[in-house]
């Protein structure tokens, strides 16, 4: 991780990350993440939305900084089991639908 990476991870952990999982969720969330071809190995990062996955697949609820809205923390391509959730957030953000 560069150092500007690292201090993007210190701000999003005290300012997005609202409410947490418990630990079963979060190992299950990354082992996703962790096969995933959208995944910044270097940086531990999704590269669909741009998060860093220790905080993201930690949380319950965060703040989306570009969206400027508070969000139920979801997979954007839905790979957490939460498709239904990804699709509602892709359809207030008119992108196209993901197909089961």
């Amino acid at each position: 991780m560069t150092f500007v990476e690292k201090i993007e991870h210190l701000l999003a952990q005290n300012l997005i990350v609202k409410e947490q999982v418990s630990e079963q969720v979060a190992a299950e969330r990354i082992k996703v993440c962790e096969g995933c071809d959208k995944r910044d190995k270097k940086a531990n990062k999704c590269l669909e939305c741009g998060c860093f996955l220790d905080l993201k697949t930690a949380a319950a609820t965060n703040w989306n900084a570009k969206k400027l809205r508070n969000e139920i923390t979801h997979c954007p391509l839905g790979k957490w089991g939460d498709l239904e959730t990804a699709n509602e957030y892709r359809r207030r953000d008119g992108k196209e639908q993901i197909k089961k």
